[in-house]
């Protein structure tokens, strides 16, 4: 223990790592802990599960042995003096393994009974399974090394007994120590006693009466033995992701995570035993060659936009003159003349309902994961019927970002498919079971098997082909999750927006290159690229979004694959790979929630556009705001600030940009209602609280249990219905 806290205290990091994720200490907002504690398989917690995630436990703790050993052994040359060195070697390294075991266990069996519900039989079953599962891969790799491994007795011949101290090992910089030092008792470090294979304490036996090279023989030889495991589990890593579209092959999360973490040390080890002293300069030249590397030729590899075409010889000029053009008063206009045809269709659709001058709904649903999914598609279900089918009757917009946009997606999917005579409704409960599966399983394990190499598959979407990645098991999963009902092209929904039987989806991911907004719709809206009135303040109000359909007309946006668009919407920094769309130069897009999280800035500049249209022919309008964060935010105690606290100051104002946005929001709402008039402008907030505090639902790709029904209960809050009931009044009116 003394030797890792010394010289391992990367590996010593990981294990550390690994511990805080598994209690709640560390990710717990992101949902990190109950991946670790209830892993899922095939959208099942069971034995199995837990099975996968034990044997991949038990390969992160074979791969920490196998790389210390390399690191250590020639640091206890009397292990090469006894039958099975790797074994008793790996026996007493087993403290730390011990420790993280024992607080995994407990955390699990207590998040197993209070978050997931499951019955003290099941909990043992799936304990069972997890360490059957770490059993017999270490059993696996112990008995392989066992049966290859040779020990000081297979090695021994005659007239190899003359002392010669000093030899060398393995790798640079490793030596046996000389028999002065062995005697004196100042070898590098002294062990007296040690455990066997029975945990029984045995003296050390000297070995100054072994010639080095046997000693040495017997290292090399155990050395090969473990860089070859480590090799193995590699090229099998690789070989998965060659099945990863198979929902058999895609491991649980947390098994994903123990490999991982099993590579990261073999890595590490793999570096500071053959470079000692060098290891600190030879890594972080590995990470800048990777870079160039990677950013070069064949290996210069980024995710893209499936359906569109990336011939190099078609690019549009992504420039400042470009957009302007784009958003010309003649364009504009076309664009506005459009929509405004849409709106006609609305309020036509809205009078044959017996509404005169219905209120003009636009729905704004906020970023959030999974549980901003759920929750969107649950008040949407739950108040529309509430309201007998007049909020989705009234509603001629959706704006939002991330998960909400999922959801918000999906209802408005069943929606259509009703209409269009399916024996279906979207009140239906698969609804809310659909939304609410696992989708970060398909991305880790895609993270691990195939993105941190690089991806050898393809597939065909549309006209061309693309490479597989995590981006890509992200779509399948979703489809699967949501039996294919959205799997389209964009172009799928232009119809209907146009006869407004559903309201239009306006998409607006980030565009890191100069944070503009990408505005992905079926319809034009080049009058969205700058603020309406903006030509009256002449040239000084730039333009800050980019019309997907119209920029990339020439590279079949049509085709884009309606997946795509959401998970470019919903681009979860590192989880999900950013897309780089074919432009010259590219553009790399990432989560709509950087530049509005809660989609009421787009909103707001919708209505602005169209105000003389809804003073004419609505009664006002309202923005039904659906988010899973709080309006008003506590205030951050800052008295007890380090030094070190204090230079990160800066780090923290970048992560309350959320908070920055409402503030922002509300200060476009107080202008656009003295714009429209009093009583004209109305704003009801959805907003999910959980039921029992301090226990919100995590920001995570994956729900347990108890998050799920937390969701779905916080629904009959007395704030939440206290919106429905406003809502009811205003639109009843």
């Amino acid at each position: 223990m003394v030797l890792h806290v010394r010289n391992h205290l990367v590996m010593i990091a990981i294990w550390i790592f690994l511990g805080l994720l598994s209690t709640g200490l560390l990710g717990k907002f992101f949902g990190m802990h109950y991946l670790m504690l209830t892993p899922e398989y095939l959208g099942e917690v069971n034995f199995w599960s837990f099975f996968i995630t034990g044997a991949a436990f038990g390969a992160f703790v074979m791969i920490w042995n196998l790389t210390t050993y390399l690191l250590c052994a020639s640091r206890f040359p009397f292990l090469a003096t006894l039958e099975s060195p790797f074994t008793k070697f790996s026996i007493n390294n087993s403290l730390i393994p011990l420790a993280f075991l024992s607080a995994w266990t407990a955390a699990t069996i207590w998040f197993q009974a209070h978050d997931e519900f499951t019955g003290t039989g099941a909990i043992i079953r799936n304990l069972a399974g997890f360490l059957a599962g770490a059993t017999t891969l270490i059993v696996l790799i112990v008995a392989y090394l066992y049966f290859t491994n040779k020990d000081l007795v297979a090695i021994l011949r005659p007239l190899k007994l003359v002392p010669q101290p000093g030899g060398r090992l393995l790798a640079p910089g490793q030596r046996i120590p000389t028999l002065w030092e062995i005697r004196v008792g100042i070898t590098r470090w002294r062990v007296d006693t040690y455990l066997t294979e029975r945990l029984r304490l045995r003296l050390v036996r000297s070995v100054t009466h072994y010639h080095p090279h046997i000693l040495e023989a017997v290292f090399r030889q155990n050395h090969w033995n473990a860089v070859l495991v480590q090799l193995m589990a590699l090229f099998m890593l690789m070989a998965m992701s060659l099945y990863m579209e198979r929902p058999w092959i895609r491991i649980p999360t947390a098994a994903t995570i123990f490999l991982l973490a099993s590579m990261a040390i073999a890595v590490f080890g793999a570096i500071a035993f053959w470079f000692r002293k060098w290891s600190t300069a030879v890594f972080l030249g590995l990470l800048v060659s990777v870079n160039m590397i990677t950013g070069l030729g064949y290996f210069n590899y980024r995710n893209r936009a499936y359906g569109l075409n990336y011939d190099a010889t078609s690019r549009p000029a992504y420039t400042y003159a470009a957009l302007e053009k784009m958003c010309s008063r003649s364009q504009v206009e076309r664009d506005k003349q459009a929509t405004l045809e849409i709106l006609n269709r609305w309020l036509e659709k809205n009078r044959r309902a017996g509404i005169a001058k219905p209120k003009l709904v636009c729905l704004c649903v906020s970023g959030g994961g999974l549980r901003s999914a759920l929750w969107t598609i649950q008040a949407l279900q739950q108040t529309d019927k509430n309201l007998k089918g007049k909020l989705w009757q009234q509603t001629a917009f959706i704006t939002g970002a991330s998960g909400g946009m999922l959801g918000a997606a999906y209802f408005r999917e069943l929606y259509l498919r009703q209409l269009l005579g399916e024996n279906i409704s979207p009140y239906d409960t698969m609804g809310i079971t659909d939304v609410g599966k696992d989708l970060l399983n398909p991305v880790s394990f895609a993270i691990l098997a195939n993105d941190i190499f690089y991806p050898l598959s393809s597939f065909e979407s549309g006209s061309y082909r693309y490479k597989k990645d995590r981006g890509y098991l992200f779509e399948r999963q979703l489809n699967e999750n949501y039996e294919n009902r959205m799997n389209h092209r964009l172009a799928y929904y232009r119809a209907p927006e146009t006869q407004a039987q559903i309201p239009m989806m306006v998409l607006s991911p980030f565009i890191l290159n100069d944070s503009r907004r990408l505005l992905i719709s079926t319809q034009g809206v080049s009058y969205l690229m700058k603020p309406s009135g903006a030509r009256q303040v002449l040239n000084q109000t730039e333009v800050d979004g980019v019309d997907f359909g119209a920029f990339f007309h020439n590279q079949a946006s049509d085709s884009l694959a309606f997946t795509n668009a959401l998970r470019m919407n919903c681009t979860f920094p590192l989880i999900l790979p950013n897309v780089w769309l074919p432009s010259t130069p590219s553009l790399e897009i990432m989560d709509a929630g950087v530049r509005d999280n809660y989609g009421l800035g787009l909103a707001t500049r919708l209505v602005h556009t169209f105000r003389d249209w809804i003073l004419e022919h609505t009664s006002g309008v309202v923005f039904v705001q659906i988010r899973c964060w709080d309006k008003v935010d506590p205030i951050a105690v800052n008295d007890s600030k380090g030094i070190l606290e204090s230079l990160l100051t800066p780090a923290t104002a970048a992560g309350n940009i959320t908070t920055m946005q409402d503030y922002e929001q509300d200060n476009d709402v107080a202008l656009l209602s003295d714009v429209l008039g009093k009583q004209k402008v109305d704003v009801i907030r959805l907003i999910y609280h959980p039921v029992r505090k301090n226990r919100a639902a995590s920001l995570s790709l994956h729900l347990s249990k108890r998050e799920k029904i937390d969701i779905l209960e916080a629904y009959r809050a007395a704030d939440v219905q206290a919106g429905v009931q406003a809502l009811k009044q205003i639109l009843g009116n």
